[in-house]
């Protein structure tokens, strides 16, 4: 098994993206399991002092290309720079997060390289090889992939599933030496690229924010079936602006069309790991549980005392989210003196 993890820093606008600190410390965990390094590629426009910020983040190399054809994405130039990457190195496994741009690059590289691509994963750990848990196409199990050695695998994560490395990991980081951040050249002349280049960007026009990022959310106050209807997520949002937090849902609420497509959790919506999590008349089965698991604190409300959900929880509280979440809202709001 080729022990070196490569993963791509996704930036846009030269800013280095959230999901890249989390491939960073999952990378740096991973190769220390492999013994091998953990390893970046950045790509974009005025990016070079990005390179740091991944080196602290637990890169031990940086590979960087810098060019006006690379502020904005384009899979052709960035897939080929990425290829001159990995023909660097030979990494094992390769690791893009699961994101509008990663979800692009990831099958080109794949052609590009011949290998394995698992796409959209919820898990991924070293057991005898690199090996990835996925949802099923059904949403009903969890599928567990398996690359055999020779090309490397690709990989795409759904943000939330790793981590960025702790202060303490990040301290003890060994300091970076001259040689830890390399630049990469174009392989063609700048014109023949733009000649070869399938796409032209034409314009971009920023879209309009239609809820908060639930990943980067520290407080999640997430309902279920249990809450009856969109009246019982209008005590969330109240509940979620007295905590600071944000407002998650299953997937049976969105079915229901009680909640934005934005805020589901789960095998079928998003990984989250908040610092409390509210759980309100939502079961637990694993569908959703798969996304939330790795919450700091789980605090669940359900009226069925052998919910799986209390299962994982932290504190569990059997009684009726109509009862007990007017009380919790009325006990927040004294407390703050509202």
């Amino acid at each position: 098994m080729q022990n070196d993890i490569l993963f791509f820093a996704e930036q846009r606008n030269g800013r280095i993206q959230k999901i890249c600190f989390e491939l960073a410390g999952g990378a740096k965990r991973l190769a220390s399991q492999t013994g091998g390094r953990s390893i970046a590629f950045l790509a974009g426009q005025d990016v070079y002092g990005e390179a740091q910020s991944l080196l602290q983040a637990g890169a031990d190399c940086v590979f960087f290309a810098d060019s006006p054809l690379l502020a904005y994405y384009s899979t052709d130039f960035y897939a080929e720079l990425m290829e001159q990457a990995v023909q660097s190195v030979n990494p094992g496994l390769i690791l893009l997060g699961s994101t509008t741009v990663g979800m692009d690059l990831a099958p080109a590289l794949a052609v590009k390289l011949d290998a394995g691509l698992a796409a959209d994963c919820t898990g991924l750990w070293v057991d005898d090889g690199f090996r990835m848990a996925r949802p099923s196409l059904d949403g009903a199990a969890t599928d567990i992939l398996y690359c055999p050695d020779g090309n490397p695998v690709i990989a795409t994560l759904r943000p939330g599933v790793l981590t960025p490395l702790a202060e303490e990991e990040a301290l003890s980081l060994p300091a970076a030496s001259a040689d830890t951040v390399k630049e990469l050249s174009l392989s063609l002349a700048e014109e023949a690229l733009r000649t070869q280049n399938r796409v032209e960007l034409i314009e971009i026009e920023p879209g309009n924010k239609r809820s908060d990022d639930i990943t980067k959310a520290r407080v999640l106050a997430a309902g279920g079936r249990g809450m009856g209807g969109p009246a019982g997520f209008e005590t969330l949002k109240r509940i979620a602006e007295l905590l600071g937090g944000s407002v998650a849902c299953s997937r049976a609420c969105i079915e229901s069309g009680w909640a934005d497509t934005a805020c589901q959790v789960g095998q079928t919506g998003k990984t989250v790991r908040p610092a409390l999590y509210l759980a309100c008349g939502i079961s637990g089965a694993f569908q959703h549980t798969t996304g939330m698991d790795g919450s700091g604190l789980i605090i669940s409300i359900n009226k069925n005392p052998a919910a799986p959900i209390f299962d994982i929880s932290d504190l569990g509280i059997v009684g009726n989210v109509e009862v007990i979440l007017p009380q919790l809202i009325q006990a927040l709001e004294a407390y703050q003196g509202i």
